[in-house]
C-alpha cells in the first residue's frame, strides 16, 4: 500500500471560478496533469466534504482536502544520529535501539527513524516489505529500547523471515509491571485484536476474531509494588507484551495505553509517583536475540544490559536485576 497524506487549503481568490483540475495544478501540489487526472480518477478530492468531478468550479472559501502520494525520498531522507551496532558484516545488522525511536517511516514520523538514521549512516538494507521499511524483519515499538536485526540483502531477508516464522529466534524481554503475579511463572494465551473503541489500541480476547497470541512470563524478582519479569515471545503480534500483562492486571510501568500511569496514583511514594508520571517511555527492554547467521550458519548471540534512564525506576521500586 502506498503511503498517503492529506493537504488541505481554502479556495481564495486566485482559484475562485476555475475548474477544480485546473486549480490544484496552479495550486502548485501537482508537477504534471497526469498526476492531476488520476488523483480525481481515484477519487482523492473533497470539497466541502464531497467527492468532485475535475469539472466542478471553485467558490471563494471552498474547504479543499486531496490526498496524495508521498515520494519516497520524502520518506527516505537521511537522519544523522548516533547508532549503537552491536554486529555487522555483509548480511546481517544487529542493533541496540533506544526509547523514543520509532522504526520505520509512517503517518506523523516520516523522516526521524531509525531507518532514516541507517540511511545516513550508508547502510545497505535489503529490500524489506515495502519501499519505507528496507531491511526490517521485526519491529520493536518506539518506545521499547534494544536489540534489533535487519537483513542487509534479500537470501539474508528470506532466511531470517523464515527463522522468526518457525519460532526458531532467542526473543527474551524485561519488563517491570505494576504488581506481583500470582504464580513466579506462566503463559498467557489470546487473540489479540484493535479495540473497537480506539484504532491505536489493542485488546485481548479468548475468542476469535484476532490473532493468536502466546507470552511466557517468568518473575525475576518482586515486592508488593512492582515486579521485574522476563517475558518470551511465542508470538509476535503488534503490542503484544503491553496488552497481554494488562489483560492480566500487571501493566507495564508508565505505559500510559494500557494503563501503566494511572497505577502510579495510588503510590505512597510520591517519588516513585512522580519519576512514572514524568517517564517519558515505559519500562519495556528488548534484552536478549539469538538467530542463525543465513550465510555462515553460526548461531549468533546478543544480549543488551538494562537501559541506563531505568536505572532510577529500579532503584527507586527497590528492585534488583539479576547479573
Amino acid at each position: 500500500m502506498v503511503e498517503s497524506k492529506i493537504i488541505e487549503l481554502v479556495v481564495n481568490e486566485d482559484l475562485a471560478g476555475l475548474r477544480a483540475d485546473v486549480g490544484l495544478a496552479k495550486a502548485g501540489i501537482f508537477n504534471t496533469r497526469s498526476q492531476v487526472k488520476k488523483i480525481f480518477t481515484d477519487k482523492k478530492v473533497i470539497v466541502n466534504g464531497k467527492h468532485i468531478k475535475p469539472s466542478q468550479l471553485l467558490e471563494v472559501g471552498d474547504a479543499v482536502s486531496v490526498e496524495v502520494p508521498l515520494q519516497l525520498e520524502e520518506w527516505l531522507a537521511p537522519y544523522d544520529i548516533p547508532l549503537n551496532i552491536l554486529f555487522e558484516d555483509n548480511d546481517v545488522l544487529v542493533l541496540n535501539k533506544p526509547a523514543g525511536l520509532v522504526v520505520h517511516p509512517a503517518a506523523g514520523h516520516r523522516n526521524d527513524t531509525l531507518i532514516n538514521a541507517l540511511i545516513a549512516h550508508q547502510k545497505t538494507l535489503s529490500p524489506g516489505s515495502s519501499p519505507f521499511r528496507p531491511g526490517l524483519v521485526h519491529r520493536i515499538d518506539k518506545d521499547t529500547s534494544g536489540l534489533l536485526v535487519l537483513a542487509k540483502n534479500e537470501k539474508t531477508h528470506h532466511s531470517l523471515a523464515k527463522q522468526f516464522l518457525r519460532k526458531t529466534v532467542h526473543r527474551v524481554y524485561w519488563a517491570i509491571v505494576f504488581g506481583r503475579p500470582k504464580e513466579s511463572t506462566g503463559t498467557i494465551t489470546s487473540y489479540i485484536s484493535r479495540s473497537p473503541n480506539d484504532r491505536k489500541k489493542f485488546m485481548a480476547t479468548q475468542e476469535p476474531p484476532g490473532k493468536h497470541a502466546i507470552t511466557h512470563y517468568k518473575v525475576l524478582n518482586s515486592n508488593d509494588i512492582m515486579s521485574l519479569v522476563e517475558l518470551k515471545l511465542e508470538t509476535g503480534r503488534t503490542h503484544q507484551i503491553r496488552v497481554h500483562m494488562s489483560s492480566i492486571a500487571h501493566p507495564i510501568v508508565g505505559d500510559d495505553t494500557y494503563g501503566g500511569k494511572k497505577r502510579a496514583n495510588s503510590l505512597s511514594s510520591q517519588s516513585l509517583k512522580k519519576l512514572i508520571l514524568e517517564m517519558p517511555r515505559f519500562a519495556l527492554h528488548a534484552k536478549e536475540l539469538g538467530f542463525t547467521h543465513p550465510v555462515l550458519q553460526e548461531r549468533l548471540s546478543f544480549d543488551s544490559p538494562w537501559p541506563e534512564d531505568l536505572k532510577e525506576l529500579l532503584d527507586l521500586s527497590r528492585l534488583e536485576a539479576p547479573l
